[in-house]
């Protein structure tokens, strides 16, 4: 692929300029699916960003009527029904430094068409362990560099995605979505402690499951768990509940009778 080499006037015409903190990679995104013209989960993604902002100290002083507003306006302009609304929020200009803060932030609302695949996925086991205390996993964040490492080795290996596992050998999540198995009747899914992303689809889940008295279970989770388990799933927001069908080329049981019942309890949750 070609170099294209900017001279100083234009890189003075670009959207951003060398110094916002966008190129350090301080900032945070949400995805929001759109189903029938329709955002959901559009308060669970606000207040979402509103903490990993405050977390960043990010401006952030939008209000839930306003960020419903420009949903919203997204749909209509672009004419979505079925897809989704990317909302990314970036620091702006500072000064050079790690530690220096932005006082002015950016957010963008951009909307796409097009369904998530569905068919049940294939991972392989990352090549590194993750730290659990690694406070970035908690956040939603632009920096997607080790994700898209992992997704290209995974794509090399013939496999679908990775799962990540921590320093004690609990599985984590995927570059995109968390970990669920079914076991006994019962959901399991890692704890937020083994340092996963707190993922929209997998708090309701877990809310859902707890109001229809369906078991489910936070904890750690080992590769044991994960081939002794009834069937292994994984979530996120626009695909909702996603299959797996193997583990470093392990076959794994994806089949369930409680698995039609969960995303029932997710298509008609009214909550969002």
């Amino acid at each position: 692929m070609p170099t294209h080499i900017l001279a100083m006037a234009a890189v003075n015409n670009l959207p951003c300029s060398p110094q916002d903190r966008v190129f350090l990679g301080e900032g945070l995104f949400e995805t929001i699916r759109v189903d029938n013209g329709r955002c959901c989960y559009p308060r669970q993604h606000w207040q979402r960003l509103q903490q990993s902002a405050l977390a960043l100290n990010i401006p952030f002083e939008v209000s839930l009527a306003a960020w419903l507003e420009h949903l919203l306006a997204a749909i209509k302009a672009s004419g979505v029904q079925d897809g989704g609304i990317k909302v990314l929020l970036t620091s702006g200009h500072a000064p050079r430094g790690l530690a220096e803060q932005s006082t002015v932030s950016y957010l963008t609302f951009n909307a796409f068409s097009g369904s998530s695949p569905g068919a049940p996925l294939s991972l392989v086991t990352a090549s590194w362990l993750r730290d659990a205390h690694n406070p970035v996993y908690r956040l939603k964040s632009i920096n997607y560099l080790e994700s898209i490492i992992a997704r290209r080795q995974a794509l090399a290996a013939g496999a679908d995605d990775v799962l990540f596992f921590n320093l004690t050998n609990h599985a984590t999540e995927t570059t995109i979505a968390n970990l669920f198995l079914i076991n006994d009747g019962q959901l399991v899914t890692p704890a937020l402690t083994s340092g996963i992303l707190p993922g929209i689809i997998r708090s309701r889940l877990i809310r859902l499951c707890t109001d229809a008295g369906v078991p489910c279970l936070e904890t750690d989770v080992d590769s044991a768990a994960i081939f002794n388990a009834d069937a292994v799933m994984v979530t996120n927001a626009l695909q909702r509940i996603r299959l797996v069908k193997s583990l470093d080329g392990i076959p794994l049981a994806c089949t369930h009778k409680l698995i039609a019942r969960l995303q029932e309890l997710l298509i008609h949750d009214n909550k969002a």
